[in-house]
């Protein structure tokens, strides 16, 4: 928004540049997070924001402050428009449920550090929020956001592009109504799934990073009329104040790892998996790529889908066969499958469960970067 002003004061092109727009946001981004994150830490530890019981454990609710940096380098960089807003409304959105979740669980610890309640009581009063109440309020959110970008972005239709599928033999358009509900549907299971992906240093980051990278791309693209045409790809007028947002995100989180990465100094907490997992939801669908995200994101589809599976398998047994062979007969030996991997993989590494984590992570991260690049392929060259 301030960038606008910039450009009306001095008439210099470059301040209405989408890609110079785009890597000041990822450098002020880096610079704010170096800048203030060292000090954050700092009150964090002081107020006793952990959620683990160990000894100078890291701090939790790193990923509160990479939001509001996000949000602040959005406003400078980016220009309102339908679909600057509907991204960063989810983002505060999503991040304030997350924030509320990370605040009981500090809060419930320091009650068992005082001994008004115990261990065995902690992981039942963590949550500030049901998994009810929190599922309803990710699809209330969605919901609105998704009508609001139906109603204000015009080039927002019910078309979809589907993957390895040439448009003219297959381009299936979804009614209003059913276009809302995939709309919601998407962005809420995009931020239950970075959520689950948060459980190893730096896991999450990655497939994030990757995603913001290939949305990013697409949305500039898509917001220029020649390159959208050359490349026969839908012209989205605005589309490409998007890419702002993204690089500010890609900025943010890369500077986040100099602090996250194994062994973590802080942890990014709900506010920040959860936030970032929404807006990564709610700009696929807006660059109508939303059936690029389970390719792209793959390592978040799996960490959701894995615990879905999980319990719907425990289910069953139990209702089958009750709760001690249900029990004794799990899919994975813990969801999500990160947790199934240091069960199995223990021992393999050595002693050291860090060298466990660090070899799940580097794998996942791999993947996510050929996922990046497929994805890139299928969508502009498979056509």
């Amino acid at each position: 928004m301030l960038i606008q002003y910039l450009f009306a004061l001095t008439s210099n092109p470059i301040f209405d540049s989408r890609f110079f727009r785009a890597g000041l946001a990822a450098i002020l981004a880096a610079l704010l997070v170096f800048l203030t994150m060292p000090h954050y830490m700092a009150f964090l530890k002081k107020i006793g924001a952990t959620a683990d019981f160990k000894e100078n454990a890291p701090p939790i609710m790193g990923g509160l402050l990479l939001v509001i940096i996000v949000v602040i380098v959005s406003c400078v960089t980016a220009i309102f428009n339908g679909y600057t807003i509907a991204a960063l409304s989810i983002l505060v959105l999503y991040s304030v449920v997350g924030a509320i979740d990370d605040i009981a669980k500090i809060r419930t610890k320091r009650l068992v550090d005082s001994g008004k309640i115990s261990k065995k009581d902690y992981e039942e009063k963590a949550n500030g929020i049901s998994s009810t109440v929190r599922i309803s309020l990710y699809f209330l959110f969605s919901f609105v956001i998704a009508v609001f970008c139906y109603k204000f972005i015009p080039d927002l239709t019910g078309e979809l592009y589907v993957p390895f599928v040439n448009p003219k033999d297959w381009y299936p358009h979804l009614p209003n109504w059913l276009f809302i509900l995939f709309i919601t549907f998407v962005v809420a299971s995009s931020a239950n799934g970075a959520n689950f992906t948060d459980g190893i240093d730096s896991l999450v980051s990655i497939p994030l990073i990757t995603g913001m990278f290939f949305v990013g791309v697409v949305a500039y693209v898509s917001g220029n009329a020649i390159f959208s045409d050359y490349l026969h790809i839908p012209y989205l007028k605005g589309c490409d104040e998007l890419f702002p947002i993204a690089m500010a995100s890609i900025g943010a989180l890369l500077a986040y790892l100099w602090y996250n990465s194994p062994p973590a100094e802080i942890y990014m907490g709900d506010a920040g998996s959860i936030g970032f997992g929404a807006l990564l939801g709610i700009m696929f669908i807006l660059v109508q790529a939303a059936l690029f995200l389970p390719i792209v994101g793959v390592i978040i589809l799996v960490e959701a889908l894995s615990v879905a599976m999980q319990i719907g398998h425990f289910k069953l047994n139990k209702k089958m066969r009750g709760w001690d062979y249900a029990d004794k007969h799990r899919l994975f030996l813990r969801a999500p499958i990160h947790h199934h991997f240091q069960l199995k993989w223990k021992g393999r590494f050595g002693d050291s469960k860090p060298l466990v984590n660090a070899k799940i992570a580097w794998r996942m991260h791999l993947i996510s970067f050929f996922a990046l690049i497929l994805g890139l392929i299928v969508f502009f060259g498979l056509r």
